[in-house]
């Protein structure tokens, strides 16, 4: 049994229910409330992806999007000593046009790996079952880093998105390039992290876990693309996609389908989503925070291995014409890629 949770950032439950897409997301489904960062006024990725995977909130995990004290946290070092070092002195408008720039230039967030939670005495969903995590912003792990998927779409995506100040002060993206490159790079993304997905889905893992930012990407840039229906035809896809990975569900799977904000005119919404194949994870889940319990509840915890054995159900016969790894080698040799 492999409960397996798609982050879709982004997702917004009121589009979703009006463009006909959630069941695709789950059969059971609803909205669920989220929580604003107190200085940007508005719910932010940074801190709500640790809140969702450890049920706790940034008072706890300690991690925040921007505090009044210190701003954003970036990964350089002189970055960060200015941005501290600026703060009461320069005006904070100022300061977060500088830091949109930085972003624009592919300046890095200080993203947490997983030890920080550990080092801390914070629990997470992953600890104590076969987990893999693909990609969740502020819990980086080894899986990451060895497969390359973006975690910080900001600084990674630089070269593709400019992001700017709108007349009313919210802030816009708008691409840097044609918007069918975008949309290929962003595909690209999304469907290698899939791939990933798919191939854990035959193992016996109790938890894969995967961040996907191509919705809130996409609703960012929907304002500033010259097609009408340009973000309800991407949330097909998406729905597409997710019904892709419902397919190989087994028959005690379980899969869960969540948002850490809504997002619609370009804006974050409160209005985030949670829909799962299993009922028992929309009860009691009233908000983001509740997640974690929720996912607890429905998924297996069984003792923890770095490379847990293919499932019954997708084995096959073995092949009888096996070679050894020498004979292997020496027919790539001959064909010239070693």
């Amino acid at each position: 049994m492999t409960t397996v949770v798609l982050g879709w950032d982004g997702l917004d439950h009121q589009l979703a229910m009006a463009w006909e897409l959630v069941e695709a997301f789950g059969p059971h489904h609803r909205s669920i409330e989220t929580f604003d960062n107190p200085v940007l006024e508005k719910p932010h990725t940074y801190e709500l992806w640790p809140s969702i995977v450890t049920g706790v909130g940034p008072n706890e995990h300690g991690i925040y999007a921007a505090t009044a004290e210190g701003g954003t946290d970036w990964e350089s070092d002189w970055v960060s000593l200015a941005a501290r070092l600026s703060t009461g002195l320069v005006p904070e408008r100022i300061r977060t046009e500088v830091g949109r720039r930085l972003r624009n230039r592919g300046a890095t967030l200080d993203f947490k790996p997983a030890s920080y939670y550990r080092d801390r005495g914070i629990e997470t969903i992953f600890d104590g079952r076969r987990s893999l995590a693909f990609a969740v912003p502020n819990y980086r792990t080894r899986a990451d880093d060895r497969l390359d998927v973006v975690f910080d779409r900001g600084a990674q995506l630089g070269e593709f998105l400019h992001i700017e100040e709108g007349a009313d002060g919210a802030s816009r993206h708008r691409p840097k390039i044609p918007v069918t490159s975008l949309e290929d790079r962003l595909a690209a993304e999304t469907t290698k992290k899939l791939g990933a997905i798919e191939a854990a889905m035959q193992r016996e893992y109790d938890l894969v876990f995967a961040w996907l930012g191509f919705l809130d990407t996409v609703g960012h840039l929907a304002p500033a693309v010259d097609e009408a229906g340009w973000q309800h035809r991407w949330y097909r896809q998406a729905a597409r996609w997710t019904s892709g990975i419902r397919e190989q569900l087994g028959a005690d799977d379980i899969l869960v389908c969540v948002s850490d904000h809504g997002l619609r005119s370009g804006q974050h919404t409160h209005d985030a989503f949670l829909g799962a194949t299993d009922e028992r994870v929309l009860e009691g889940t009233d908000s983001v925070l509740d997640v974690a319990d929720a996912i607890d509840r429905v998924t297996p915890r069984r003792e923890s291995m770095e490379s847990p054995p293919v499932a019954d159900r997708w084995r096959v016969e073995g092949d009888e014409d096996a070679e050894s790894a020498a004979a292997i080698r020496d027919r790539l040799e001959d064909l010239g890629y070693l």
